[in-house]
């Protein structure tokens, strides 16, 4: 007796294909299997052009503000970095495995495959989670957001928001600013200008000799309960310990000197906190200008900040603010310009009458940059790098996605050697993603 006609599209086959998800429009599962991969093949094609408008960015920034790339890849953590690249290869082994147990009909293995992909991913991400976490804490974000509290050396800094975990300055700003919009606006306070505090203008650095408090007190409300602009201090404490300097380049001149010695002089100089120094931050504390605007970079006055360090990570709110009186330079300075008055040397025997000038290395010198300010538009590489990690980041949540319904499909046992498309495409999309992160990590990561 002769079935009735589609009787053989009933039951497994679906339309007689080998599964019940083959199409009816397509030939056979190959003919399925061949469209699918040329869909993807042109979604992942636009995918490479949606992100090379941000390398070509990259590019341009990079040509044109070299210094603030050597300079800000030090805020990021390589390990981190390193890691996750790590993890990502990983995770394109085990999603190309999954492919070939899902040709091969491995039912346990498949499962297995796309559990560990989905495992990786979220290791990516919880990676990325504790990155940004940080830089968020630091200030260290994108465009007018950037204000950071290190700097790419580990120094604590001058910021906008005075509100950087273990540090508070002297740095004031209006009322509104402080309360409706804090880290925006002009310094109103709390800046010194360098030649009035400068102890010895002829040493590098600034030397001040200031009496510095720490005051507490809150602001006043009116009648309606809303801030006003006026603080009122409650209590003060004076922090009379001054943070030691920090010193680079003398590691090879004292290399002679004997262990106990060197131990001895590092101990020495350990911060005790809470503890005081002059901070300077051009995007904090601008230099002051006279005359003619064309000409005021060579008029230019450098304003600095004192910065008390607590050694810890809390947070002061606005209780608490910094006051420092500072002395100036003496009245009546030595006269240093006289190249012909005698100076006054007492030499132990053995010490030599000229210090041999030390030639700094390019990693002491890096490691100078570091330690101070960050140099004008570093914000962009944070623009720059927020976009393409974020934008990265997205996609790997979607990858989540995906893998998560294939999961729940494969335990299910949809899929057959005859049906195995989707977990295919899947493997091809992360793929993409991988290698987008291969080229991420060494231009942002390791850019010197």
């Amino acid at each position: 007796m002769t079935a009735p006609h589609g009787a053989h599209d009933e039951g497994e086959g679906g339309h007689g294909h080998g599964s019940r998800f083959i199409q009816h429009h397509y030939d056979d599962a190959k003919h399925q299997f061949d469209s699918g991969k040329l869909g993807i093949w042109l979604f992942l094609a636009q995918e490479v052009l949606f992100f090379s408008a941000l390398f070509v960015a990259y590019i341009l920034y990079r040509v044109h503000h070299p210094e603030i790339y050597m300079y800000a890849h030090k805020y990021l953590d390589v390990k981190m970095g390193a890691i996750n690249t790590a993890v990502l290869i990983f995770s394109s082994l085990t999603a190309a495995w999954a492919v070939r147990c899902a040709q091969l009909n491995q039912r346990k293995g498949l499962i297995g495959c796309i559990v560990i992909t989905i495992l990786c991913a979220c290791t990516f991400m919880g990676i990325k989670y504790k990155e940004y976490s940080h830089k968020y804490h630091e200030g260290i974000l994108f465009g007018g957001y950037f204000d950071p509290c290190v700097s790419s050396g580990g120094t604590e800094l001058l910021t906008k928001k005075n509100e950087c975990p273990g540090s508070k300055s002297t740095v004031q700003f209006t009322f509104e600013h402080v309360v409706e919009h804090p880290g925006t606006g002009k310094t109103t306070s709390g800046c010194y200008e360098d030649s009035l505090i400068d102890q010895d203008p002829a040493t590098e650095g600034v030397q001040a000799k200031c009496k510095v408090f720490e005051q507490k007190g809150e602001f006043k409300k009116d009648a309606k309960g809303v801030k006003t602009a006026d603080w009122v201090e409650t209590s003060h404490t004076e922090i009379t310990t001054q943070c030691p300097e920090e010193h680079f380049g003398e590691e090879e001149a004292d290399a002679t000197e004997s262990e106990e010695t060197a131990k001895a002089e590092k101990k020495a100089v350990q911060p005790k906190f809470p503890c005081w120094r002059v901070a300077a931050q051009p995007a904090v504390c601008p230099d002051l200008t006279t005359g003619d605007k064309a000409i005021a970079g060579a008029m230019a006055r450098p304003q600095s900040g004192i910065l008390v360090e607590y050694g810890d990570e809390e947070e002061r709110g606005e209780d608490i603010r910094i006051k420092a009186d500072c002395e100036g330079p003496p009245k009546k300075p030595a006269d240093a310009t006289d190249i012909f008055a005698d100076k006054a040397a007492t030499l132990a025997v053995g010490q030599a009458a000229v210090k041999p000038h030390h030639e700094y290395t390019t990693h002491e010198l890096h490691e100078i940059e570091a330690a101070g300010p960050p140099p004008p538009h570093t914000n962009i590489f944070f623009s720059v790098y927020f976009a393409m990690t974020g934008l990265h980041g997205i996609h790997v949540l979607f990858g989540i996605g995906v893998f998560i319904w294939l999961l729940i499909r494969a335990i299910k046992g949809h899929f057959t050697p005859e049906y195995f498309g989707p977990v295919d495409y899947a493997a091809l999309y992360w793929h993409i993603v991988d290698l987008i992160w291969i080229f991420l990590f060494p231009l942002l990561y390791l850019i010197h």
